[in-house]
């Protein structure tokens, strides 16, 4: 029996610390990725809310929009260790101990759990969606509210690297 695919649908603007991601898997989903524009300030801070504004991570972007320090519930990390070198990607270790890679494509990217097996596809898509419209869709088969989490954590930090470079 194939695995249910789930969709998230990336709406608002179409940058990695300004996301507002709504879809459902096994229940409705809504994470907002909100970053205030401080121009020239050298302290950034992205905070990721979940449903009804719940706090639930957020990266402290060191001077220069540089990788800084991420936090994850009470779990306090470097930004780089959710995009450490992988085999053909970047990867990150879950809260379980288990590490997965995302590794890009054309104008995708794809998460892969230990086992190389393929557990999601982010693709840059705009499209009109249920929700209105989007410019991208992640689409998963796993239902796990942290590994969700944190995978669209690495995810936003991959697509900032690869946007300006870094």
């Amino acid at each position: 029996m194939a695995p249910t695919t789930f969709n998230l649908f990336f709406t608002g603007r179409d940058d990695p610390r300004h996301w507002v991601i709504i879809g459902e898997d096994t229940k409705p989903v809504l994470i907002c990725f909100e970053t205030p524009e401080l121009g020239g300030m050298s302290s950034v801070k992205t905070t990721v809310f979940r449903n009804d504004r719940e706090h639930v991570a957020s990266f402290e972007w060191a001077p220069g929009n540089h990788l800084g320090r991420a936090s994850i519930g009470r779990r306090y990390l470097p930004m780089s260790q959710l995009v450490a070198s992988g085999n053909t990607g970047r990867c990150f270790t879950s809260a379980d101990g288990q590490r997965y890679e995302w590794r890009p494509s054309q104008s995708s990217y794809h998460l892969y759990a230990p086992g190389n097996r393929h557990i999601a596809i982010y693709t840059l898509q705009p499209q009109a969606t249920p929700v209105g419209p989007a410019h991208g869709i992640l689409q998963y088969t796993f239902s796990h509210d942290l590994l969700l989490l944190e995978s669209l954590l690495a995810l936003s930090l991959n697509r900032w690297i690869d946007i300006h470079g870094m």
